[in-house]
């Protein structure tokens, strides 16, 4: 009995959970480098303990779909009333655009900003890559692009309606030596609503912007469209000196300075699709080369040694026959 009825109980099957690509990425990324692939895929970087939104704050349509009051009007005798019977007050908040984020309760007001970066690409898959985003799920999203004949679009909002062209060949620093990354930095300045891009050793003018720009997004930058490569990402919450920017160029890769929204020694950050974190070409030189890599030694130089050995028995043998 007991054994009939244990045989009629069914038999509860393994249960398997899903494998997930969550990755709990490490605050110092000197030494890293992200490679990025311009089918698909990307990376986003932000301050250690905030979680960027997975949707951005703002859409093209609008997140309420009906109004509160009907079709048909509530009263019968006059055609209309003075006060309508819904109210002014949408149903959806325009508030802070994130709240968990534990030191930025609310938008930040700043008096500009600077974002700087070591880039790679060879432009073989598009003549105009977008080299990153800040604030992507904000309406004012700032967007910066390269182009293969060395000018940078900058672009302020969702459409690229508000755009501006930079060319940097200004040769500005005469003692910064190349370098295999290209080196670009940004600089937002919003009380005199001027920008400027600066690449190596040359700088574009300074640049009055079409319309005012104040930053008021999320502290995200995110990296795609691009075949190449991204490493030592910093930026600030103001628009940077000359001799900080020369700071940057000058150091090398992985220098003493940080920025103040982000900076390299201290960030998180988020893959998506073919998106890798490898160690930095610099890195890689340094990498000693393994037994398994140098392989096995010749044998060609044992056999030479054994025909020398045989051919001085055979010279000694002849002489001593004489």
């Amino acid at each position: 009995m007991n054994a009939g009825h244990a045989a009629s109980k069914p038999i509860a099957k393994p249960t398997t959970t899903p494998r997930t690509t969550t990755v709990f990425p490490q605050s110092n990324l000197k030494g890293k480098m992200a490679t990025l692939s311009l089918k698909g895929g990307g990376i986003s970087f932000y301050p250690r303990y905030y979680y960027p939104l997975s949707t951005p704050a703002y859409t093209t349509t609008r997140p309420y779909t009906t109004r509160p009051y009907t079709t048909t009007r509530p009263y019968t005798t006059r055609p209309y009333t003075t006060t309508r019977p819904y109210t002014t007050t949408r149903p959806h908040t325009t508030t802070t655009r994130y709240t968990t984020y534990p030191f930025w309760t609310t938008a930040p007001s700043t008096s500009g900003l600077s974002v700087c970066v070591r880039y790679l690409t060879d432009f073989q898959q598009t003549n105009n890559p977008s080299i990153f985003t800040l604030s992507p799920s904000s309406r004012t999203a700032l967007k910066l692009s390269a182009s293969i004949s060395g000018s940078y679009k900058l672009s302020w909002d969702r459409f690229s309606y508000y755009i501006q062209l930079f060319k940097p060949n200004v040769r500005f620093w005469s003692n910064i030596e190349p370098d295999i990354w290209t080196r670009l930095c940004l600089t937002v300045d919003t009380v005199k609503n001027v920008a400027q891009v600066f690449s190596g050793p040359n700088m574009s003018i300074r640049k009055v912007l079409p319309v005012q720009y104040v930053w008021s997004g999320e502290p995200v930058l995110d990296f795609t469209g691009f075949d190449g490569q991204v490493t030592d990402v910093q930026m600030w919450d103001y628009p940077l000196y000359y001799r900080e920017i020369f700071n940057y160029m000058t150091r090398g890769i992985y220098g003493p300075y940080q920025g103040s929204v982000l900076t390299w020694s201290d960030i998180d950050y988020s893959l998506r699709g073919n998106t890798l974190l490898e160690n930095s070409y610099e890195w890689q030189e340094k990498e000693p080369i393994s037994r398994r890599a140098r392989g096995r030694q010749p044998k060609v130089e044992k056999k030479t040694r054994k025909v020398f050995k045989e051919s001085g028995k055979n010279q000694r043998k002849r002489l001593s026959k004489l």
